[in-house]
């Protein structure tokens, strides 16, 4: 019976009765006590920005600082709902010596009201929050449980009005203040999906230029997460504006040309390589931006990045080339591509002595082994451990390469170093 009670309750709040509210308030005294969620009616009351019922609640003993099951106050809650006359009732309320402040009152993920206004783009009402802000000295310190400000919360949601508020001088927020990744706000807008997302690069890069430069714990600049989400106006603004290398790296030695080839981005692989950035620049593990693309089948990617560097293949530490690793990713058309265009030298080893044909067989690729046979791959070459591409294929089960093999001549009386 409570149940359908405090539904009645919440359809008042809705409706904003405030007379028949009250008079069910006191027919069912005991509703102040339900929650659902761990969440009261004074919860929905802030919510709807109810003001009048809030105050009758908040007299009757509902506290505003109260958490639900996640922590979130009756603040937070009225930061969600853009409740500017209930968030005003409750700045206007006086804490007790060593209460925290309204706006400093954290859920169980540490987030404050203050960052969910942020998020959200409440700016009246977080222009409302950082005037009730008293600690100016110790503001920074308003962080959430990895570490990040309000400030890479608007960032992160490229609210550039709410970046702006908490970039006032008497907050002492750090532009640059990084998170427990090791994220910057300027970090967060590159990465954002959100429109608008250049906008906020651009006021947080011109307000601190060398932290375009910043990295996070895998060593990825703004640049680097721009090109991540896919982010072309950011990249645009961050080249073209904010004077951003094209050639910075990860931990992993990798430029934003393999993160954009590897990810078949040809709209930023053209503007990196507009600004200079080098094709052939090679990862920690040898590897370069074109084989990347290779390995993904981007056709268009390769072409461009290949033409920048004379029309030539390019090799890894393990002297596999573009086409190489197309035929290890079982890349039909990418295969074809190469044959079309660059004339694949059909005796080719590998650092193991692997030629494209034994790529093929290791990887179980029927119609690749078929197609470089008939292009003039050797049936019979060996790698360094005088292995064919039949005992790669045989190791491996691939029985129907197997078969095909052997029915175009392969020796299968032929030994390995081993004796295999």
């Amino acid at each position: 019976m409570s149940n359908t009670y405090f539904a009645d309750a919440i359809t008042a709040i809705c409706e904003n009765d405030v007379t028949g509210f009250e008079k069910l308030i006191k027919q069912q005294p005991q509703l102040l006590d339900v929650r659902t969620k761990g969440r009261s009616l004074l919860t929905f009351a802030v919510l709807h920005d109810r003001l009048r019922i809030a105050q009758f609640l908040g007299k009757r003993g509902l506290q505003f600082s109260d958490g639900d099951d996640n922590g979130d106050t009756a603040v937070h809650w009225a930061t969600v709902g853009d409740a500017r006359k209930s968030i005003k009732y409750i700045l206007s309320l006086p804490r007790a010596a060593g209460e925290m402040q309204w706006i400093l009152l954290k859920d169980r993920h540490d987030i404050t009201p203050i960052h969910l206004a942020a998020k959200l783009g409440r700016t009246k009402i977080l222009k409302m929050f950082t005037a009730a802000v008293t600690d100016y000295d110790n503001f920074y310190q308003c962080v959430d449980r990895i570490g990040q400000s309000p400030l890479h919360y608007a960032a992160s949601c490229a609210r550039v009005d709410c970046c702006e508020i908490l970039l006032d001088e008497r907050l002492g927020l750090p532009i640059d203040q990084k998170d427990n990744n090791r994220h910057t706000p300027l970090m967060c807008a590159a990465a954002s999906s959100y429109p608008g997302a250049e906008d906020c690069v651009r006021l947080l890069g011109r307000r601190k230029s060398f932290s375009v430069t910043a990295r996070n714990n895998r060593g990825r600049t703004a640049l680097h997460l721009a090109i991540m989400s896919c982010n072309s106006t950011v990249v645009d603004v961050m080249l073209n504006e904010l004077g951003c290398t094209p050639e910075t790296f990860d931990n992993d030695a990798r430029t934003p040309l393999h993160y954009a080839a590897q990810r078949g981005q040809l709209e930023i692989v053209e503007k990196l390589l507009a600004g200079n950035a080098r094709n052939a620049t090679r990862d920690c593990f040898g590897v370069s931006p074109a084989h990347y693309a290779a390995q993904g089948g981007y056709l268009r990617v390769v072409s461009r990045i290949l033409a920048s560097a004379g029309g030539t293949d390019q090799y890894d530490s393990d002297g596999r080339s573009c086409f190489m690793w197309a035929v290890i990713a079982d890349q039909d058309e990418m295969v074809r591509h190469f044959l079309a265009n660059f004339e694949p030298d059909r005796t080719y080893h590998d650092k193991y002595g692997y030629t494209a044909l034994h790529h093929a067989a290791q990887v179980g690729s029927l119609r690749l082994v078929k197609l470089l046979v008939k292009e003039g791959w050797n049936i019979h070459d060996v790698d360094h451990a005088s292995a064919t591409p039949l005992h790669l294929a045989a190791g491996k089960g691939y029985t129907d390469v197997v078969r095909l093999l052997i029915m175009v001549g392969a020796n299968s009386e032929q030994r390995d170093c081993q004796g295999r």
